[in-house]
């Protein structure tokens, strides 16, 4: 490990806090709004102590609590706008409280926005409904600036974390602990979590600070606690420029012209790259909303079959994954994915599907992608974790449950309705208004039909978490 790191108490002191605050606004920050978001450029003319920049963090900090789990997010704008991490809300049906527990008094907000999730990075936008400033955190870039303009190997950093977190934390517990570590090393990748480099820690990171603020000597943002690897000391995190290019690329949609031509921008992307074979780019466009929907048919179908033959089929199915395990040499650094995907892609035969007893009522399509999901968490548990079986099935099981596998499964199901050769373009778009929010109504024809029966279709779209998301695909007039 780089470094040694050390803990001490942050004491919530809120005035203390908004003074430093103000002082150093004063000694000269560059600030930059983006949409309704006004970012602040710390400046890097002088250092802090670590009590100073754990105080000055710490009442900007926030807990996210949701029906799932907790994390941390940091305001980035005094009017109630923080950011965290994608997987911090994403998975949740409802977020129930952001708390502030530096704060004196400490203050709560039940009623939160998600402005927007970043479909590829591990981040999103909340916004808080408040009716006084909140403590806000300068950042060390509000551009896309290299990460070496603002942050070396080496660096001295600061992380926040709740008193026992991962231990039984309790929310009544007031403030958090600040542990001080180094920069590890600049440029990790990670493509299973975000596109781009992520730069490590050497700080323990805990369940619990995924989306809380890496703050540097400052008292300046300078990334996003983002994963860490079981067995591994440290954690990673997103540089903070990655935040700045998440708001800069916000689509604008306040009135329904500027819905309209996004939602054709969207459709026209989630064609583009099903056509160029950039599925992952496509898979990620799939709706949340509806991506749930899929995914709880598909599991409850499979899971039905498990009390009687279909148990079998599962079990030769683990089997098969164990020999990959035993198979690859100790010390191996890749995931053996090619062999994985032959034993993913025999799930499809009509042969194993009539074992697990799902011939009929599932497609091909929704069973493979169901397999998939499970297989990767499931060897990545044994081969990466060093996790037993129980553990990797616990692992793969968690893995299903995510908005990310869920997408996987309406990915599946949507493309089964495409012909190979459609080369399908927009012909027309109507926007329908919603109770909730509106949808989109795109009516798809092949542009390219050569003599062939002309493809129609209809693809549903739906506007959440601040932009336009494919839901499902029909046939014209069916």
């Amino acid at each position: 490990m780089v470094g040694a790191c050390r803990s001490l108490e942050v004491v919530p002191v809120a005035l203390r806090i908004l003074s430093l605050c103000a002082a150093l606004v004063a000694l000269g920050c560059a600030s930059r709004p983006i949409g309704d978001v006004t970012l602040e450029r710390g400046s890097a003319g002088r250092a802090l102590n670590d009590l100073a920049v754990a105080q000055k963090g710490a009442a900007a900090v926030a807990v996210i609590s949701t029906d799932v789990g907790r994390g941390l997010a940091f305001v980035v704008d005094p009017d109630g706008y923080l950011i965290t991490n994608r997987h911090v809300i994403e998975d949740a049906d409802h977020i129930e409280d952001v708390t502030f527990p530096a704060l004196r008094p400490q203050r709560s907000f039940a009623a939160v926005r998600i402005v927007y999730i970043d479909p590829s990075r591990d981040l999103a936008l909340i916004k808080l409904d408040v009716d006084a400033p909140l403590p806000s955190l300068s950042l060390a870039t509000v551009g896309s600036a290299p990460i070496e303009d603002y942050l070396k190997a080496q660096d001295h950093v600061l992380l926040l974390a709740r008193p026992g977190e991962g231990e039984g934390e309790s929310k009544e517990q007031p403030g958090f602990v600040a542990r001080t570590g180094s920069v590890r090393e600049l440029a990790v990748y990670n493509p299973a979590v975000g596109p781009g480099a992520f730069f490590g820690l050497s700080q323990a990171v805990r369940r619990g600070q995924s989306g809380g603020p890496v703050l540097d000597r400052y008292g300046r943002v300078v990334g996003v606690v983002s994963w860490t690897w079981k067995h591994r000391v440290g954690g990673y995190a997103i540089p903070i420029a990655e935040a700045a290019q998440m708001l800069s690329e916000l689509p604008s949609m306040t009135t329904p012209a500027e819905q309209s031509v996004r939602a054709a921008e969207r459709a026209r992307g989630f064609l583009k790259a099903l056509d160029g074979g950039d599925l992952e780019i496509a898979r990620r466009m799939m709706s949340p909303t509806y991506s749930r929907k899929i995914r709880q048919r598909t599991m409850t179908t499979i899971a039905e079959q498990l009390p009687g033959d279909g148990r079998a089929a599962v079990q030769q199915f683990v089997a098969a994954l164990e020999d990959i395990v035993d198979s690859e040499p100790e010390g191996a650094e890749e995931l053996p994915f090619s062999k994985v995907q032959d034993v993913v892609l025999r799930t499809g035969t009509r042969g194993f599907m009539e074992a697990l007893g799902v011939e009929g009522a599932l497609s091909k399509e929704q069973v493979i992608s169901f397999f998939f999901e499970f297989a990767q968490a499931y060897v990545g548990a044994r081969y990466f974790a060093e996790s037993d079986p129980d553990d990797a099935m616990n692992a793969a099981m968690m893995r299903l449950q995510t908005v990310d596998a869920a997408r996987t499964f309406a990915f599946a199901e949507a493309t089964g309705r495409f012909k190979r050769g459609d080369r399908l373009v927009v012909e027309r778009l109507e926007i329908v208004p919603g109770a909730y929010a509106p949808h989109a109504v795109v009516t798809l024809r092949n542009g390219d039909a050569e003599g062939r029966q002309p493809t129609s279709l209809v693809m549903q779209m739906r506007l959440e978490w601040g932009d336009w998301y494919v839901a499902e695909l029909q046939t014209a007039g069916g």
